[in-house]
């Protein structure tokens, strides 16, 4: 295979390597995955891609594309080439102010990206606690959200259109089509004309349709990224909707780079936020209010709700960066709900904030409710973004492990799912840490477990099919926004039926 790879590398505009050094960096992605590709490509150009998919159809080898590798459930990882689009694709190609749009390259940074939009008064929506670092095309890759999901939505919902690059080497534009242009689009002699037959031949069918539908995440869910997003391609297009659309791009969001390789990306920007904002920090003494409380201070619409348990809490204790970002905390809280509020005048937050704490107060939940206000709310917010890092901190060979760190259900059940899930851990004497997005139904549940020891990794199994049936029961999401990867890809039958699947 070394011959072979000196003959691409030769015929690339970039880079190919596959040296020992640069095979064990790629070896990992952010989950707790490891395994050694056979090669990295750097990518300058199309060419280059199509040259790499030519190569791996002619030596029957896998592509895996890849950007910031911050992906938490083995997306990036493989024994295959491993096709890095951080280094060449990194321009915003064009900002339209007017009607609020942004095209860029695949390796374009979130942060950047932000920096660039802020000029015109508008940011993406969605955002990431890896947004100094994550690329756009992991982000559509993974359907990503983050803590304002509550009120933007996920990459999906903002993603306009996209190219594409299929294995047969050629680039398409996937963005919504008419059902003339539907229609026309199967008559095509080519892939593309293949991948639209398949969808009019699958959709076509009420039996399907039913089917997809009654297998597919309640609705209500604003982060579902178990499997495919083949329930869309039925309740927002022509074929279960009113829509007069069809738009595949919003199956590739979420579909973690199994499809092809993205080269160009439309989205849709927003305006910035309103010129106040606040964070209420809500003190609970006990970690299981929080389930509660946050029906409560859904009512009083934030900008978001996010969680914090106690472990998570002292971890941060001991954490030099983190130790000035505690300011707000008053004693040692079972959790802290921090939920946010964006309006045009602080006397509306003021409002909204002791009404939410009068509510909460009748209840006996909380017992400390400071205000937070402006560019000091960002250290709230830092410390929050903390949290998967300091848990790295937790002492010995038992960490909290990412397995069942994405589930989501629908808010309302949220309660009943959490007590299910507990009496999970106390079955199997498991502690679990709880943080993270708990306004829109998913906590990152991380079961402490030690995978040196071969009793724990079986039981990192165990838990995942218990958990994704506890998750089926509720018309949950098992994927939230990190996706399925290596680590939940077996449940998919599971989560969406053995026919879907």
């Amino acid at each position: 295979m070394k011959n072979n790879f000196e003959v691409l590398e030769k015929a690339l505009s970039g880079e190919l390597k596959y040296d020992t050094s640069t095979l064990l960096q790629y070896a990992t992605d952010a989950s707790a995955y490891r395994e050694v590709p056979l090669a990295v490509a750097l990518p300058k150009t199309k060419t280059d891609i199509v040259t790499l998919i030519n190569f791996a159809k002619e030596n029957n080898l896998s592509l895996i594309p890849r950007a910031a590798g911050t992906s938490l459930a083995g997306q990036v990882v493989g024994n295959g080439i491993v096709v890095d689009i951080s280094k060449y694709w990194g321009k915003i190609i064009e900002i339209n102010t007017e009607n609020h749009w942004v095209k860029v390259e695949p390796g374009v940074i979130l942060d950047e990206l932000n920096m660039a939009l802020k000029t015109y008064g508008l940011f993406f929506g969605p955002e990431t606690s890896t947004s100094n670092r994550c690329m756009m095309a992991g982000m559509v890759g993974n359907n990503s959200c983050g803590s304002h999901s509550l009120i933007y939505g996920s990459t999906r919902d903002h993603l306009i259109s996209l190219k594409m690059i299929l294995d047969d080497g050629i680039e398409y534009e996937f963005g919504d089509l008419t059902r003339a242009e539907f229609e026309a689009k199967c008559e095509l002699n080519s892939k593309e004309g293949k991948i639209y037959r398949f969808f009019m031949d699958v959709l076509s069918k009420g039996n399907n349709r039913t089917e997809i539908i009654e297998n597919s995440p309640d609705p209500t869910i604003k982060r579902r990224n178990t499997g495919y997003a083949l329930d869309l391609l039925v309740t927002d297009t022509f074929f279960g909707s009113d829509s007069q659309t069809f738009n595949l791009s919003k199956l590739i969001a979420g579909s973690e780079g199994t499809l092809g390789i993205i080269t160009e990306i439309k989205l849709n920007c927003v305006q910035l936020p309103p010129k106040e904002k606040a964070v209420v920090a809500v003190h609970l003494k006990e970690r299981n209010q929080t389930f509660k409380a946050n029906l409560i201070a859904l009512k009083f619409n934030p900008s978001a709700v996010e969680m914090m348990d106690n472990v998570i809490l002292n971890c941060t204790k001991g954490n030099i960066e983190q130790q000035k970002n505690r300011f707000f905390v008053q004693g040692d809280p079972g959790a802290i709900l921090i939920v946010e509020f964006y309006r045009e005048t602080k006397e509306e937050i003021e409002i909204a904030a002791k009404a939410m704490e009068t509510e909460l107060m009748a209840t006996d939940m909380g017992y400390h409710f400071p205000i937070i206000w402006g560019l000091e709310t960002g250290k709230v917010w830092a410390l929050r973004k903390a949290g998967l890092g300091v848990l790295s901190n937790v002492e010995g060979d038992a960490k909290p492990v990412s397995l069942v760190e994405d589930t989501a259900v629908a808010v309302d059940k949220l309660p009943e799912y959490m007590e299910e899930f507990a009496q999970i851990m106390a079955k199997y004497h498991l502690d679990c840490v709880y943080h993270a997005h708990i306004g829109t139904g998913e906590l990152h549940l991380r079961p402490v477990l030690n995978l040196k020891d071969p009793k724990d990794v079986e039981l990192f199994r165990t838990i995942g099919l218990e958990v994704a049936h506890l998750v089926k029961k509720y018309r949950g999401s098992l994927s939230g926004e990190h996706g399925d990867g290596r680590l939940r890809g077996e449940f998919i039958p599971v989560m969406v039926g053995e026919k879907v699947y």
